[in-house]
């Protein structure tokens, strides 16, 4: 300020000279300051880092719902196809036994780290009536994902009407890549090993973090699994599970009837449902943009 305040009183002086004596000759532009420069930080580093919150949530005995006690294995098959794929593992955190103050939390962390550049990953597991009623996740949701800077911003959830919870941000101006494990109006299915079936745990995260490893998944043969191409093989993977296994014990298919749902009568339930408006492949393995 004091260099300004010299500057502006002999630019001044200059000029009243100049006034008095005609031919004295014009101030020279270089005695103007320069304009101090805007200190924006960069949109992106031009590296594409990974930056992960993976949710989950196994004991409701403090909402009044069942619970899903499956040593949060899901998160954990999440984590390892992520450090598979190149992802820092101190970028990856575990919200065990959500709640709407600790995801919001974790939301501000992704927020305050990842860059336009980067990958972003939300994926969040768990009964869909908690994400409704008690994370009211409709009423918060849309916003704080809006604060992410990333333009490779990438929401899954696998909960039954996961397609009700991904729909929070239709609309968002910026890129991004929802997958449903289920449509808004379906119910999946996590498995829980007194029921004696195969997979223990969330069905479609199970094809899910599988596909990345099944060559066949690779549908455009450019050497990389994208997440487009991996809710695909996965849906196919959870429907033949859901109708061949689940189904065809008597017990489970009539909780499906007692809530007015028949999955039976549909061989194309359930579908998973992926919201695209990046446009182009995302792939997790971060060496696909090196």
């Amino acid at each position: 300020m004091r260099m300004k305040q010299l500057l502006g009183i002999f630019t001044l002086t200059l000029w009243l000279v100049s006034c008095s004596h005609p031919t004295l000759a014009p101030i020279a532009p270089s005695l103007t300051p320069p304009a101090e420069p805007e200190l924006t930080p960069p949109a992106g580093d031009g590296i594409v880092q990974g930056w992960a919150v993976l949710a989950e949530k196994d004991d409701y005995s403090d909402v009044e719902m069942a619970d899903l006690s499956v040593d949060y294995v899901s998160i954990t098959q999440m984590r390892q196809l992520l450090q598979d794929s190149g992802w820092a593992p101190e970028q990856i955190r575990d919200v065990l036994e959500f709640d709407r103050e600790s995801l919001g939390r974790h939301l501000d962390w992704l927020a305050e780290k990842a860059d336009e550049d980067d990958i972003v990953l939300l994926y969040v597991a768990g009964h869909g009536r908690y994400l409704k009623n008690v994370v009211l996740w409709r009423q918060f949701f849309a916003g704080e994902w809006s604060a992410i800077a990333s333009k490779r911003r990438l929401l899954v959830i696998d909960s039954c009407q996961a397609g009700n919870y991904t729909g929070a941000v239709s609309g968002d101006p910026a890129p991004y890549l929802t997958v449903a494990a289920v449509a808004g109006d379906e119910y999946g299915w996590c498995g829980l090993e007194e029921e004696g079936l195969p997979i223990i745990g969330y069905v479609f995260t199970h094809y899910f973090t599988a596909a990345f490893e099944n060559p066949a998944a690779d549908t455009d043969g450019d050497g990389y699994i994208s997440i487009q191409e991996a809710a695909l093989e996965a849906e196919v993977q959870q429907r033949t599970y859901l109708h061949d296994v689940v189904l065809a014990v008597p017990e489970f298919l009539q909780q499906y009837h007692d809530i007015g749902v028949f999955p039976d009568q549909d061989p194309n339930y359930p579908h998973v449902i992926v919201d695209d408006t990046i446009g182009k492949p995302l792939f997790l393995t971060l060496k696909a943009y090196h």
